[in-house]
């Protein structure tokens, strides 16, 4: 059985995917990991560039999912092929270190309470390049209520597969923030471990990712009403938000479970929090907190 599976999920990836697997294949102690390609409306040249690979990574399993769906569904529909006990993902249009994944691996290993092992990364504008720009990530034991209100565990979290069996899986109505939502749930029952070396490197600020459209502010509104970090809630978004999306339900496979979570903050911080975003907004909006 392998120690890790890697989600990969895969749309329109031809510009990235020849690339991605050389990478792969650089990946230390890759044949303890399977690397699960979830592929949406695949295409006959992404295929053709993945059959070349098959041979050279053991590991490779290619998924076909005949119609595009949303990253959380694939996600999801991951988790539940996985054979790992540890899960990661890497998306297409990223790198990661060599070392990145059996390092968090290692991280989990040597803290057997901790449920997800999370690190630094390179931002980048060209692919496969950084100028140094380094996002550095809070220490969970120096920083732990920063896990609840801000999404601090990069693209390239890895967890513990058993540990969806208390806290559910990513919230399948959104687009981009489904990992920021998973984390603060998963925050709420367990400790994290950070890896000292930083993991890879992102590609940001592109038109292709969803951040870029407006989506990722209309999702957090939900996260932020869901856990009582009503100090970031953009209130002129907020009916829009709520409109798009259930604060108090969870989308798993398809279906709808209700939302059991509430807040990990004291009541104090929350009223704060609120007083502070219905002084800077018109009383019209500020009507939505409460509906």
């Amino acid at each position: 059985m392998p120690k890790v599976t890697i989600l990969v999920s895969l749309y329109r990836c031809l510009d990235f995917i020849e690339s991605f697997l050389q990478h792969t294949l650089l990946t230390e102690e890759k044949e303890s990991m399977e690397f699960l390609l979830l592929h949406n409306d695949p295409q006959e040249a992404e295929i053709a560039i993945i059959e070349k690979y098959k041979e050279k990574l053991s590991g490779l399993r290619h998924i076909k999912i005949n119609q595009r769906e949303g990253l959380y569904k694939t996600w999801n529909r991951g988790i539940r092929l996985a054979k790992g006990e540890y899960i990661t993902v890497w998306n297409v249009d990223d790198i990661r270190f060599p070392d990145s994944i059996l390092l968090q691996a290692r991280a989990l290993d040597e803290n057997p309470q901790a449920a997800i092992a999370y690190g630094d990364m390179y931002g980048s504008n060209i692919y496969g390049k950084h100028n140094g720009k380094l996002y550095r990530h809070p220490e969970w034991n120096e920083q732990p209520q920063e896990f609840f209100q801000s999404y601090v565990m990069s693209c390239f979290q890895m967890w513990r597969k058993s540990i969806h069996d208390t806290v559910g899986f990513y919230d399948e109505q959104f687009k981009c923030v489904g990992d920021f939502d998973f984390q603060v749930r998963v925050a709420m029952r367990y400790p994290f471990v950070k890896v000292k070396q930083p993991l890879g490197i992102y590609l940001e600020d592109l038109p292709h990712k969803l951040s870029n459209n407006g989506v990722q502010a209309l999702e957090n509104n939900i996260v932020y009403l869901r856990y009582g970090v009503y100090k970031k809630i953009e209130l002129p978004l907020l009916k829009k938000s709520l409109s798009k999306y259930k604060k108090n339900a969870f989308l798993f496979f398809d279906k709808w479970a209700i939302n059991m979570e509430k807040s990990p903050f004291k009541y104090g911080y929350q009223f704060a929090g609120m007083a502070e975003t219905i002084f800077r907004a018109p009383v019209h909006l500020a009507r939505s907190l409460f509906k």
